[in-house]
């Protein structure tokens, strides 16, 4: 399998979604021109317990999102509730699979190491795992960050810092407000690409 690689402002969606509910479960998706180069992310939810028609209009949204932007649903990434937990749930697997069928097969499942993210920032806090014969198999340095990897730490972690997690969006903050823009959350890329 080829590694995939995400830019930085998509992992530092991904990882900020995560830091905004830090209790919690969080779910987005992923969008690129296929599996091996992931160039957006996309916030879904955060402590979802079940597949829901909430779940599936944020996901027509998000394919219709992806439409405009020239890109494609290409995966999914998930934080567990529990810090040490790094396993695809059942859930996150029936996700992925759902997934895996809007993107035609050969999407890719990050489960973000809560743990290697509390040691700093010295690797990726991402686990990559692929589906094979209908189950979520792990795959070793299955992703790498294009670009500068020290600058996007450095700017991921003055993010934190001024607590600009508190700034993205999912689709469940859309619901409570329907000005807050969950697919591209404008905010979150300007304050990473000024940090």
């Amino acid at each position: 399998m080829v590694a995939s690689t995400i830019t930085p402002t998509a992992y530092a969606k991904v990882i900020l979604h995560a830091a905004k509910f830090p209790s919690l479960s969080v779910f987005g998706v992923l969008l690129g021109s296929d599996s091996a180069h992931i160039t957006d992310a996309v916030p879904i939810m955060h402590d979802f317990v079940a597949l829901t028609s909430f779940l599936e209009a944020a996901l027509e949204q998000t394919k219709i999102h992806a439409a405009r932007t020239q890109t494609r649903i290409v995966g999914i990434y998930v934080a567990n509730q529990l810090l040490e937990d790094v396993s695809v749930s059942p859930l996150a697997a029936k996700l992925g699979l759902e997934v895996d069928k809007l993107a035609g097969g050969n999407s890719v499942l990050l489960v973000i190491d809560n743990a290697r993210l509390l040691e700093g920032q010295s690797e990726l806090a991402l686990l990559t795992f692929k589906e094979t014969n209908g189950s979520w198999k792990s795959v070793a340095n299955g992703i790498t960050l294009t670009g500068d990897v020290y600058g996007t730490y450095k700017k991921l972690s003055k993010c934190i810092e001024l607590n600009q997690q508190m700034s993205i969006y999912d689709f469940g903050n859309h619901l409570d407000d329907a000005s807050r823009d969950w697919l591209r959350n404008p905010e979150v890329e300007n304050a990473f690409e000024k940090a």
